[in-house]
């Protein structure tokens, strides 16, 4: 039993140490470029040289010496490759690594660094089981990566230019070959060098990993994103949003859950909780999150609830409040009572001047969808408003085709309406989407609407009805708080003239709802207030229209 148990241990042992390859020989990697550029900053070994320059022409080793310095060069930025598995980056670090060892002796018999580099590479080969992951070689590298990348071509800069202090310098040593060859040769790799760290921080910084493959669903996919959520035995109201064709969609191996979300910048944001078979959410989580890890892209949850908060922790990311929701509970909702004395002079008011309510079941906004964009464009044109997108519904018809829509006439004509979003089950509830009335409809027909479609929810069977979110609300700004929520509930309150955040939440307030967290969830290295800032660019259509001058 012993023996078996060491074999155990030492199986155990073997399979952490071979999960661990692929780190060793990362570090192992950058170190070897670190040595490539500071030899090449550096003076070679004088009668190295000489012995060298019998064997080969000169343009030769100038030009090994600055293919060293791209090769340390490109070790530093495949080593986090290696980091992440790439196999891809394990066959070009295998190449870089040769190379460099060649180079090594062709620019100065730098035996020395020819056998580290050999070394490592002879280390490397054997260990290509541990490089699992498909290549991404254009993959940009993560801040801290690309910070450690230009801190170490800094310090070889600092140490060449140490190296040759006493050299006076001039333009002509840019070009000169024959002599003071190894003063010219840093120069130009050195240029070569800032060049490439740019280029690097350019395509890092400025790019959105996995975006292109990326794109919005296509019409196939979205019908299974909506027989997925027809057959769902679990999903929130909002997983609909997954059906308006502008999010990509990850689905189950199984077919039968789905996830919504869009790629913006180094951040791939999942719209809501993962739709259909409850087995299933967390392994959707995982695939989500690997996947955007795959890319060097950060995976952001937002809208969540707090039943997804467990799964959340167990994927190690960092969660903050960004708000809260007003569920009504259809079940004890009443216009009896003081407080909702303004409800019922609104409904009172609205029936005197004709209103009508109606539901109009799924299917049956295609036969009325002149009249409800006639309401749809007045009410943008008075706002002055754009569609919006991502977290919100847009007007279109085969969208609210989908789901019930609740509607108010007057005098026949449609001057208010709103679309609802079913949850998997009764309980769940409804969640209100777009809401929007004609500039003369009654005033308070907004109020009317929202009462009648509570009492028809609940006639209906629906436990609930969620009439959104109020951004930013029940943010505490106290001592401890995090930054984040203290700035958050600072905007708040003090935000009302780019956005009515308090406006919002008080109005919601008179329907006596309860009000539930939504939480935004990322890697703790994410900044989530920027995530957040890219929720509200991708819902408002980018900088024109979350600042209301949309065209």
């Amino acid at each position: 039993m012993a023996e078996r148990d060491q074999r155990n241990l030492l199986r155990r042992l073997g399979a952490l140490a071979f999960e661990l390859t692929p780190q060793v020989f990362a570090v192992a990697a950058f170190l070897g470029g670190v040595v490539l550029l500071a030899s090449a900053a550096t003076p070679a070994f004088t009668q190295r040289l000489v012995f060298l320059d019998r064997l080969l022409h000169p343009l030769l080793i100038d030009l090994s010496h600055f293919a060293a310095s791209v090769a340390g060069f490109l070790l530093l930025m495949l080593s986090a490759g290696l980091w992440r598995r790439r196999r891809g980056a394990y066959w070009a670090v295998l190449i870089v690594l040769v190379g460099g060892a060649v180079f090594s002796l062709m620019k100065g018999l730098d035996w020395e660094e020819a056998v580290q580099l050999g070394l490592v590479a002879l280390l490397l080969a054997p260990c290509r089981k541990a490089f699992n992951r498909h290549s991404r070689l254009t993959e940009p590298l993560r801040p801290a990566w690309l910070l450690l990348l230009a801190a170490v071509v800094a310090a070889v800069m600092w140490l060449g230019f140490f190296a040759y202090r006493d050299v006076a310098y001039q333009d002509a040593l840019w070009w000169t070959l024959l002599t003071d060859r190894q003063v010219s040769g840093f120069l130009r790799a050195g240029a070569a060098l800032a060049l490439l760290t740019l280029l690097a921080a350019g395509r890092s910084l400025l790019g959105a990993p996995g975006a292109a493959g990326h794109r919005p669903a296509d019409r196939a996919q979205v019908d299974q994103a909506i027989r997925i959520l027809q057959q769902a035995d679990v999903a929130a109201p909002e997983a609909w949003l997954a059906a308006l064709s502008d999010k990509a969609l990850m689905f189950s191996p199984s077919g039968r859950s789905v996830l919504a979300y869009r790629v913006r910048g180094r951040r791939w944001i999942a719209m809501g909780e993962p739709a259909g078979l409850a087995s299933e959410r967390r392994e959707l989580l995982w695939a989500f999150a690997e996947a955007a890890d795959g890319y060097g892209a950060a995976p952001v949850f937002y809208s969540v609830g707090e039943g997804l908060l467990a799964d959340l922790a167990t994927l190690g990311l960092a969660v903050r409040k960004v708000g809260e929701t007003a569920v009504i509970d259809t079940a004890v909702f009443s216009l009896e009572g003081k407080a909702r004395q303004n409800l019922r002079t609104a409904v009172n008011r609205a029936e005197r001047e004709g209103a009508v309510f109606d539901m109009l079941p799924p299917g049956a906004a295609s036969a009325v969808a002149a009249e409800l964009k006639a309401v749809s464009d007045a009410w943008l044109a008075h706002h002055k408003g754009t569609e919006k997108a991502f977290s919100l519904g847009r007007f279109d018809p085969a969208w609210l085709d989908l789901t019930p829509v609740a509607v108010v006439r007057v005098q026949g004509r449609i001057v208010a309406f709103a679309n609802l979003m079913p949850g998997a089950r009764p309980r769940d509830g409804l969640a209100v989407d777009l809401m929007r009335h004609a500039p003369d409809a009654p005033p308070g027909v907004m109020d009317y609407l929202f009462v009648r479609t509570i009492q028809w929810a609940h006639d209906q069977g629906w436990g609930a009805l969620d009439l959104g979110l109020a951004p930013l609300a029940g943010l505490d700004d106290r001592r401890l708080a995090p930054v984040f929520a203290r700035v958050g509930a600072l905007v708040f309150d003090e935000g009302g003239a780019v956005y009515g955040f308090s406006g919002l939440r008080a109005y919601k307030a008179k329907y006596g709802p309860d009000w539930r967290p939504r939480f935004i969830a990322a890697p703790p290295s994410t900044p989530l207030a920027l995530a957040l800032l890219d929720v509200a660019l991708l819902t408002s259509g980018g900088w024109r229209g979350m600042l209301g001058r949309g065209g």
